[in-house]
Order: C-alpha cells, then structure tokens, then sequence
C-alpha cells in the first residue's frame, strides 16, 4: 500500500490520475505479471466481493455486481453469504482467504456517485491488509470509474481503539484509458485458457476497440 499521505490529504488534488509513484506501479505491474504467468491452464480463479451487508442487500446490488462480473469474465465471485455466517467467519476467515485469487472492495462515500472518498470499516481494513501482505490483487469499484487497484489510490488510516480506512480514488482517473496497472490486475484475475489465451492478453482495447467499458 502507498505511504500514509500528509495532513490536508483529504483535499482532493485536481487532475490527478494516479496517487502511485512510477516505481510503485512498476513493481506492482511485475507483481501482477507474475502472478499470470504462475497460473496453470484451466486453474480456476476465485475473487472475493468485499461489501457490508447494508450494500450487498440495495436494490442496485446485482446490477453492480454484473458490472464486476463483466471485467472479471471467466472467475468465480464470491461473497460473504457463500462462504461464512457471523458465527463462523472469524475462525473460517484465514483459510479461505488463503484460496482467494484478489479481492474486489465495494465501499460507500458520502457524496453517492460523485464521492472519491471510500470508507472501509474494521473488518474490512482487516481484510485488505491480508490479501495486499499476501500479494494479491485488489481492487476498488467506484461508481462511476469502475475497478481502480488499491496502488493507485491514497490510503488513509483513522480511528482510535477502532481502526478504520480511508481510500481516495484518483479523480481524474478514466477506465476508457486502461491504465497499466488496471490492465495487469485484469490480466492477473483472468483465468488461462488455450483457445483463448491470446485474447484474453491483449489489452481490452485492443480486444475489443469499440467497446465501453461497464462502469
């Protein structure tokens, strides 16, 4: 994750489209690379959905997670009620994270669509840091901008006794330009398949030129 920002984080910096340094993204992209190549013809790939129950259960809720499913073809969604009850999730955490492949992290701001600031509680928190300690992809959806890796976004912690985090996007990020880190975390959560491999490489907007992507 970037460093701890300055104070005055929160004032959004104008025209930013990435909180990451070159180095970061560079080391991030060999990462997201690596995690390719290491993966075997026909091996699933599992992505958690991380999302409060309060968002999971909005009417909109499928219709978001379409459009997830969407940049994601081929891997299998997963989310809190598929896996764990509230009983059982603090002993069953640990070892089904182990068998994720990313995490993709649906978060509330109070401003709606137009927020840049997401806002992650405890258990949340808890869970990005596991996955990111692990190496593993994770991403953001944000309305309206769709998937943005974490190592792109300015990373706040606040809270006392109770930890919680800050996540602003960068808000001049634009899907349509298929930033480089987005491309590898997509090509990192793809499943490997021989007749389609070649495709599934080829940046989106090469793959398919004309297309938008869902948001």
């Amino acid at each position: 994750m970037p460093a701890s920002p300055p104070l005055g984080w929160d004032a959004l910096d104008p025209g930013v489209a990435t909180y990451a340094t070159a180095a970061q993204q560079r080391a991030y992209i060999a990462a997201m690379k690596k995690i390719r190549e290491g993966r075997k013809v026909g091996d699933p790939v599992r992505v958690y959905i991380c999302a409060t129950p309060h968002i999971a259960r909005r009417r909109e809720w499928d219709r978001r997670l379409a459009k997830i499913r969407h940049r994601l073809p081929g891997t299998e969604l997963l989310q809190f009620d598929d896996l764990f009850t509230p009983e059982t999730y603090a002993e069953k955490w640990k070892q089904e994270a182990a068998g994720f492949d990313g995490m993709v992290v649906v978060g509330s701001t109070k401003r709606g669509a137009n927020g840049h600031v997401y806002r992650l509680g405890e258990t949340a928190r808890l869970e990005v840091i596991d996955m990111v300690k692990a190496g593993k992809p994770v991403l953001i959806h944000a309305k309206g901008l769709g998937l943005i890796p974490f190592v792109d976004c300015k990373i706040h912690r606040v809270g006392g006794e109770r930890l919680r985090t800050k996540v602003t996007v960068p808000d001049d990020w634009n899907p349509a330009d298929y930033e480089p880190t987005l491309r590898a975390a997509l090509r990192a959560l793809r499943p490997r398949n021989p007749e389609t491999d070649k495709t599934q490489d080829a940046p989106p907007h090469l793959a398919h030129p004309f297309a938008a992507p869902p948001r």
